[in-house]
């Protein structure tokens, strides 16, 4: 059983490891959205790796952009294929104190900066995209913030 603390770590893990899910190779690897281009028996599928599948949703991602969504825990069906990665598990790396630290941390950028986006959090703060992005939802269930999607960018902005 591998352990793997978060989506960065999963997506590290995918690029030494893919062809253990069959792949042939790793056309490439995108920042953005979908995360790879696969091949596999000689067709380009689109992949995008989630931690938890539901993720993918909470993500907003476009379901006709992705063929297949690879995630270590299954806990939605999707109108696409999914695959669970059976032998990485998730490690409850964080508590709830340092879930709060990092909040925190993101509620004090808003002091001078009155909209961010989650690429900025993630470069300031020097965690990963899908991590800020997580945070930053979490905090719109707290009540502390609120979102508005602009030509497909999210902007963050204190309630």
């Amino acid at each position: 059983m591998i352990k793997v603390k978060d989506e960065l770590e999963f997506h590290n893990w995918f690029k030494e490891d893919y062809n253990k899910l069959g792949f042939e190779k790793i056309l490439s690897y995108n920042k953005e959205f979908p995360d790879f281009i696969m091949s596999k028996d000689g067709k380009k599928i689109r992949v995008e790796l989630e931690t938890n599948a539901s993720n993918f949703v909470l993500h907003n991602h476009d379901i006709k952009k992705v063929d297949l969504v690879i995630c270590i825990n299954k806990d939605i069906k999707l109108d696409i294929p999914i695959i669970e990665a059976k032998n990485i598990k998730l490690s409850k790396w964080r508590d709830k104190d340092s879930d709060y630290n990092l909040k925190s941390l993101i509620l004090n950028l808003f002091k001078d900066n009155k909209i961010l986006t989650s690429s900025e959090v993630s470069k300031t703060l020097k965690i990963n995209w899908n991590t800020a992005d997580k945070y930053l939802l979490e905090l719109i269930i707290d009540g502390k913030v609120e979102r508005i999607k602009k030509e497909g960018v999210n902007l963050w902005m204190l309630r």
